[in-house]
């Protein structure tokens, strides 16, 4: 599997400032909830970085990727563009970077999450979320700290709500997965 350093060097290439400023605070805010649950520091790191790999593709390199690995978008990935990019790293961190299954999920549901996520897969959904400049969800911080899993209850209200609002569809595994954890919490 690729290092820690590496992998950082070439995400920083492939990404404009904002996005890559945004993909650090990531990375902090992951080992912040890594080092209460018992997760792999190594592991969520690179996950972190990683989980953008591909959000600033262009349209030729999104096609390059769609044709090498043989993607497919759903009906509402096809609507919503901005939801392609976590499929696409999933392939990309797979492939050129080595790695796991989980840790390349971690990244494909990372927008959307999805029932019964994983530890990790958790932790990168919430991170992403959450992290410092993103105010409207960094309140949940204190509260996944305690209990993951209504923190992933409250930023899914959160991102549906939003969605809502704005008239926006929702992918089916973001319903799934507050279905999910409201379930498992009661």
């Amino acid at each position: 599997m690729v290092e820690y350093e590496k992998l950082y060097n070439e995400v920083k290439a492939k990404m404009s400032e904002r996005r890559f400023a945004h993909s650090e605070h990531v990375v902090k805010r992951a080992v912040e909830y890594a080092e209460i649950y018992n997760i792999d520091i190594n592991t969520v790191k690179l996950t972190a970085i990683a989980h953008d790999i591909a959000k600033e593709l262009t349209n030729e390199e999104i096609q390059e990727c769609t044709k090498k690995y043989n993607i497919k978008f759903d009906e509402i990935e096809q609507k919503n563009k901005s939801l392609i990019h976590a499929k696409i790293g999933y392939y990309i961190c797979k492939d050129k970077y080595g790695f796991t299954e989980e840790m390349a999920n971690a990244i494909k549901y990372h927008t959307t999450g999805r029932k019964n996520m994983t530890t990790l897969e958790k932790i990168i959904y919430l991170a992403d979320a959450t992290e410092e400049t993103r105010q409207y969800c960094s309140r949940y911080a204190d509260l996944i700290k305690k209990d993951i899993d209504k923190g992933i209850i409250e930023v899914c209200k959160f991102t549906i709500s939003k969605l809502l609002e704005e008239n926006k569809i929702i992918h089916e595994d973001s319903i799934r997965c507050y279905n999910y954890y409201i379930e498992e919490n009661k």
